[in-house]
């Protein structure tokens, strides 16, 4: 069964991903004292955190999700005052084909809406514009096919997870670098979006905007 505006990935118990080589891995537990929001700013130094100005929301560094890859700033030619301070920084993965996030501290069974922004912004100087693949798991979630350095991706999937744990991986297909600006994890109540199972999921296909009379309304 197919929602309207979504087309599906399988996401079944094969989310469960087992430790293989060529996959970077982190075990980073999150604070106690967190909520099952998870805002990760890829590519942030250290382990630092913040809270953003416009939304209110705490993103943490990406530091205890993945052990890969090497962060850098957008080239300064692309930062705007209306651009989200979680898009200033992106972190590469260069070296190896498959680099994995590991988002824990789940509820296995739980339903949930995982989040991934990319912004290219010519962080390595080199305008080369990259293709690359996105898995939830060993499962295919989308293609990132970066066409404006300016622009910026958003992948959006709604998954019940098998396990405590859930990995978003990166992979290197030939065409480019992969790169991420951020990933956010949301949980759902199980009532929503019936059409995601423990067999399969939805991904985003489309959002439209009914009822703002400005191209800079938003709404939240």
């Amino acid at each position: 069964m197919r929602e309207k505006g979504y087309s599906e990935i399988h996401v079944g118990q094969c989310l469960a991903l087992a430790a293989t080589a060529g996959i970077l891995q982190a075990r980073a537990q999150l604070d106690s004292k967190a909520t099952s929001f998870i805002s990760v700013d890829c590519g942030l130094p250290g382990k630092t955190s913040y809270v953003d100005d416009k939304t209110k929301i705490s993103y943490a560094a990406d530091d205890g999700f993945t052990d890969g890859g090497s962060f850098h700033n957008i080239s300064a030619e692309y930062f705007a005052p209306a651009l989200s301070a979680r898009y200033y920084n992106v972190r590469s993965f260069p070296d190896g084909a498959r680099n994995c996030y590991t988002l824990r501290s789940l509820v296995a069974g739980h339903k949930y809406l995982i989040r991934a922004t990319f912004m290219y912004g010519n962080y390595d100087g080199l305008s080369k514009l990259p293709i690359f693949d996105v898995y939830i798991g060993v499962n295919f979630w989308m293609m990132v096919n970066i066409t404006d350095p300016a622009g910026s991706t958003l992948l959006e999937a709604i998954v019940v997870v098998p396990d405590d744990f859930v990995q978003v991986c990166l992979v290197n297909t030939g065409t480019g670098t992969p790169f991420i600006s951020g990933l956010d994890l949301r949980p759902l109540k199980k009532k929503l979006y019936p059409q995601a199972t423990e067999t399969q999921g939805l991904s985003l296909f489309g959002r439209w905007k009914f009822g703002p009379t400005s191209n800079t309304e938003i709404i939240r």
